[in-house]
């Protein structure tokens, strides 16, 4: 069976979902985490796209992007994870896919959902045990949000706070 078409809009929201082939945990480790943020970051400066959230877990990943109308959701996608699998079979004996199937993506049409879609994302080491607040997991935006530094991570993904494109990191 094939698969659908993905329908592109210019200038849109979408809620960004990748993961691990066979769910395997791809984002290990610390190293790992911020060799995908350092693609991300090249591929920001690249295409011009706004990061508004993301959390990274070790088996998937979220991001809250807005694309412009040169630059359509799955080119730049496929230019971040591309960049990622090739560091990433570099780094380990890895062969086979990194990633498991397409990305999954959702044009974000409302503003209620974007807020909902963030704090979704922001608590998902919340939901997953992993720790009780937002703010204490690294790999988030959450702290973005709370006006908390977090250098180590947020050096490398130039974020634009929801509503307000004045406030950059």
């Amino acid at each position: 069976m094939s698969r659908f078409q993905r329908l592109y809009y210019g200038n849109a929201v979408y809620h960004v979902v990748f993961r691990g082939n066979n769910r395997q945990n791809i984002l290990k480790s610390k190293t790992d985490k911020c060799d995908l943020l350092k693609s991300i970051q090249k591929f920001q400066e690249r295409k011009g796209f706004k990061v508004y959230g993301f959390v990274l877990m070790d088996n998937h990943a979220h991001m809250v992007i807005e694309v412009d109308e040169i630059n359509n959701i799955s080119k730049i996608m496929h230019a971040i994870l591309l960049s990622f699998s090739v560091k990433y079979r570099r780094k380990y004996p890895y062969v086979g896919h990194v990633w498991q199937g397409r990305f999954k993506s959702k044009p974000i049409m409302e503003e209620k959902y974007i807020l909902e879609c963030l704090d979704y994302i922001h608590n998902n080491p919340v939901r997953a045990e992993m720790i009780e607040n937002p703010n204490d997991y690294i790999y988030s935006s959450a702290r973005f949000y709370q006006g908390l530094s977090n250098k180590e991570v947020y050096q490398w993904v130039a974020l634009t706070k929801y509503g307000d494109t004045s406030v950059t990191s």
